[in-house]
């Protein structure tokens, strides 16, 4: 628990500096282009369970160099439980709900089209928050009978990545990476990577 909390403020730390990184000329708190608002799709994996992640989020961006993230995953199809175990006849969702504060830098210059539009890129990101996974087991025992078993599990969350490309329309290429609140009783850290596209509002 201790170690976490010393993320959270590092995390914290870094985004109430994060003016350094802006000009001297310009105001810090009307720096547009270093804002991120975004609606973005993805897909995914975890290589174990679940195999299939379709993630669904939003970005809001109140300050420069930081934004807040909201999403939604969806996962399924089983995947291996151990380096050599694999899971057989079980039907697996889940869905995964969390909310990210994230230190954010942007790439290069802000830039300009011909009609004096601006034309942002993409960056790089770096995020903690907390998530709630709830997964459904349905272990089938013959063709008319099965058994659901239903797991909900608070979560610490973390993930880094980049957006790349200029203007609206951007591809995303992330690692995330959550493991249960109960320091006590560690399940594993559960590693996912997601790839997609985000529409950056401005």
């Amino acid at each position: 628990m201790k170690k976490v909390f010393f993320l959270l403020v590092i995390l914290m730390i870094l985004l109430i500096a994060a003016p350094v990184f802006g000009s001297e000329r310009e105001d810090f708190f009307s720096q547009e282009g270093k804002k991120f608002w975004s609606l973005g799709l993805n897909i995914g994996t975890s290589f174990a369970t679940p195999l299939l992640i379709v993630n669904l989020n939003g970005t809001i961006s109140p300050l420069p160099y930081c934004f807040f993230e909201f999403g939604a995953e969806f996962g399924t199809i089983t995947g291996m439980a151990g380096e050599q175990v694999e899971i057989r006849d079980v039907q697996y969702f889940s869905s995964y709900i969390y909310a990210r504060a994230n230190l954010y830098l942007p790439f290069g210059d802000r830039v300009f089209d011909s009609f004096g539009k601006a034309k942002e890129g993409g960056g790089w990101y770096l995020g903690l928050g907390l998530g709630l996974m709830n997964a459904e087991y349905a272990f089938v025992q013959s063709v008319t009978e099965r058994t659901v078993a239903t797991v909900e599990t608070p979560t610490f969350d973390g993930a880094s990545g980049f957006y790349f490309g200029r203007g609206h329309i951007l591809f995303k290429a992330g690692y995330g990476a959550r493991t249960t609140m109960d320091m006590k009783n560690l399940i594993g850290i559960n590693h996912r990577f997601l790839m997609g596209i985000a529409y950056r509002i401005y």
